[in-house]
C-alpha cells in the first residue's frame, strides 16, 4: 500500500469516526442515516435559497443526499433478506 493510500484510508476512518459511524450497532444505522439526511436536506434548502451559492456546492450536497439514500435503501434490502419472516423487515 502506498503512503497516499494509507493516509487516504486513515482520513476516511477519521471522518467515519467523527460522524459516529464506527462504534454503532447495525440496528442504529437507519436512525443515524435518517438524522444525517435531515441535516443534508436542511443545508440543501439553505443553499437553494441563496442566490450567491456556487453551483458545485449545491451539487455536492445533493450528491451527498443521494449517497445517503442509496445507503439507506441498501440497509433496508439487506435487513429484509436477512430476516424474511420478521414483520419489522416488511415495513
Amino acid at each position: 500500500m502506498s503512503p497516499y493510500e494509507e493516509s487516504e484510508k486513515e482520513r476516511v476512518w477519521k471522518m467515519l469516526s467523527e460522524a459516529g459511524l464506527i462504534d454503532i450497532t447495525l440496528d442504529d444505522f437507519p436512525e443515524r442515516i435518517k438524522a444525517a439526511k435531515n441535516v443534508v436536506i436542511g443545508r440543501l434548502r439553505e443553499l437553494l435559497e441563496l442566490t450567491t451559492t456556487i453551483q458545485e456546492e449545491r451539487q455536492s450536497v445533493a450528491y451527498s443526499l443521494g449517497t445517503l439514500k442509496k445507503l439507506e435503501t441498501t440497509l433496508q434490502v439487506d435487513s429484509c433478506q436477512s430476516n424474511p419472516g420478521d414483520p419489522q423487515s416488511e415495513k
